[in-house]
This record gives structure tokens, sequence and C-alpha cells, in this order.
């Protein structure tokens, strides 16, 4: 990646932060009881074939699933993410191990994840 397209995040702010402690405290609820994850909603986007010089590329399409109680939690192709932790992508295994304790260092001291884990 090159390094102007990097974009750097100033602090979070004290909303993005009780956004973070709630989509923490919401995460955590739904490991204990998944039906408090409220309506899932799935969505399909189909990007078809393209065409890259005189060689066609496969088609590729995104399955995203959200649902009605976990704002700004969401899983395309079978990776999550938030939208608190932006250019984060974690696997379901990833979660509770790491997708929980970023968005509580982002909520309790304003720490946004720096390193890949795993």
């Amino acid at each position: 990646m090159n390094a102007r397209h990097i974009r750097v995040l100033g602090p979070p702010t004290d909303e993005e932060r009780a956004i973070a402690a709630e989509a923490a405290k919401a995460l955590r609820r739904s490991i204990e009881d998944p039906a408090t994850m409220g309506a899932e909603s799935v969505v399909h986007i189909d990007f078809g074939a393209a065409r890259h010089g005189s060689t066609w590329l496969p088609k590729r399409a995104v399955w995203i699933t959200s649902w009605a109680n976990m704002p700004g939690f969401t899983r395309s192709n079978g990776q999550y993410q938030h939208e608190s932790l932006p250019g984060w992508i974690y696997a379901r295994h990833e979660i509770v191990r790491e997708m929980i304790p970023d968005l509580e260092a982002l909520a309790e001291r304003g720490i946004r994840p720096t390193e890949v884990t795993s």
C-alpha cells in the first residue's frame, strides 16, 4: 500500500468513544444470547465480470449481513468489522479475543488499534 493512501485518524471524539462502548457491550450480550442481535438483514452486491486489457477477470460479489440491534457491526463474506474500527477486519474467532478489546480500548482510553495481532 502506498503511504499516501493511508488515512490517519485523529483522536476519537466523546461520541465515537460512547459508540464503541455500546458496541462492545452489545457484542458481549449477543454472545451470551444471540437473540439480542435483532433481525438479520442480508444484501448481495454483484460486481459482475470485469475486463482488464484483453483478459476477463472472474465475476465478483459480496454478501453483507447486518443486525437490527447491532449498529455498525457487519459481516462481509465471512469477515466481521465495526464502523468504529475502520480498516480492521476480524475473523469470527477474533471477535471475543480482539474486536471487543479493541472497542473497549477505544471507549475507555481513546486508543485505536495500530498493530495486527493475529
